[in-house]
């Protein structure tokens, strides 16, 4: 049961419903029942609109006319497409910028990493890890235009994650490779061990269709 506080209504539904698509608990091609949802959340249909407008602008919804609201599905060229452009994103800044990484931060989350050793599952741990990782070599490249544009793509590329039927210990473990190889200045390995992680979880998404 979904439940929010009264203030500022419109943008915790947003916040709410933003949250559930990108960990896949409302999955792709799923209708989104305005009233029911506005029903459930005690609220009016105004702010549960207005939020699921908002989310059509970020391209997580669609409207379908005289149908109603969808989240938004991918299809396998799609999928491969957007699988691409992270490979590029991540592997250019990884070999352009290896030197600007931030070793502090890397050490930090190789701490938080190793504490998730008994993994059986995706956790928000796990999730906030695995994205701060990405985040960090995208953003070694200090560049506003270069970061804007794969944060144009980011959105699609968690909700993609959360679909795959991913083998969690093991993504663990290829981050802990991935960031001892940066940690040790190996960047030939770090980029191979990273085009690796990214084709891997493409095949797992795969999958699925």
């Amino acid at each position: 049961m979904r439940t929010i506080v009264k203030e500022s209504i419109g943008e915790q539904i947003y916040k709410l419903l933003k949250e559930e698509i990108l960990l896949a608990q409302i999955k792709p091609g799923e209708q989104i029942n305005l009233r029911k949802l506005a029903e459930e959340l005690g609220a009016s249909i105004m702010p549960v609109r207005d939020a699921l407008k908002q989310l059509v602008d970020e391209g997580l919804v669609v409207r379908k006319p005289r149908v109603g609201f969808f989240v938004r599905n991918f299809t396998k060229e799609e999928v491969d497409e957007i699988m691409e452009m992270r490979k590029i994103y991540e592997l250019y800044c990884l070999d352009k910028y290896f030197d600007k990484i931030d070793r502090n931060r890397l050490k930090i989350l190789l701490e938080r990493s190793i504490k998730e050793e008994n993994l059986t599952q995706k956790t928000k741990e796990f999730d906030e890890i695995d994205e701060n990782i990405h985040d960090l070599i995208v953003k070694s490249s200090g560049n506003a235009y270069l970061m804007d544009s794969y944060n144009n793509i980011k959105n699609q590329i968690v909700i993609l994650r959360h679909l795959a039927k991913d083998e969690v210990k093991l993504a663990r473990d290829e981050h802990i490779d991935l960031i001892n190889a940066i940690l040790n200045n190996e960047k030939e390995e770090a980029k191979r061990i990273l085009e690796h992680h990214i084709n891997r979880v493409t095949e797992a998404i795969m999958k699925l269709y």
